[in-house]
């Protein structure tokens, strides 16, 4: 009988929905970078699931190979989900035979008071063999959670 017990309280447990994991949606457009991302999270851990999106930059700032660029998970190469805070950090190269160029996007947000936003600021740095030195740009951010 215990066993039995046992067995349909681990069942009830299990069967239980989980509400450990929502997602969030980041965009920007404007005249530095359209800028598009998504993915799952895990509220108990902090962690990033399934990452992918779209990095675009302009024709004056975009290196050979990366004047557009698609992410996935390897494109995230750190982030922070904590407390209120969303903050990304996506890197990218340029391929191979190309010369050499590369991207740092940097998001930094909070949660709004409803819950539903994060808003903030990114930063965009781009260097390459063509240019003298790294080309900085700063602008707003938005993504929306849930």
């Amino acid at each position: 009988m215990r066993r039995v017990l046992l067995s349909v309280a681990i069942l009830a447990t299990l069967s239980s929905p989980a509400f450990a994991t929502g997602g969030f949606s980041c965009a920007v457009d404007d005249r530095n970078v359209a800028f598009e991302a998504e993915a799952g999270f895990s509220y108990s851990l902090g962690g990033i699931l399934n990452f992918r999106g779209q990095l675009d930059l302009p024709a004056d700032l975009a290196q050979k190979g990366l004047d557009k660029v698609t992410l996935d998970p390897s494109s995230l190469t750190h982030h922070w989900l904590h407390d209120g805070e969303l903050r990304l950090l996506v890197h990218a190269e340029s391929g191979d035979g190309q010369p050499f160029a590369a991207l740092d996007f940097v998001m930094m947000t909070t949660l709004d008071e409803e819950g539903l936003n994060y808003d903030g600021t990114y930063s965009l740095k781009v260097e390459g063999a063509d240019l003298d030195e790294p080309v900085r740009r700063t602008g707003k951010v938005s993504c929306s959670a849930g």
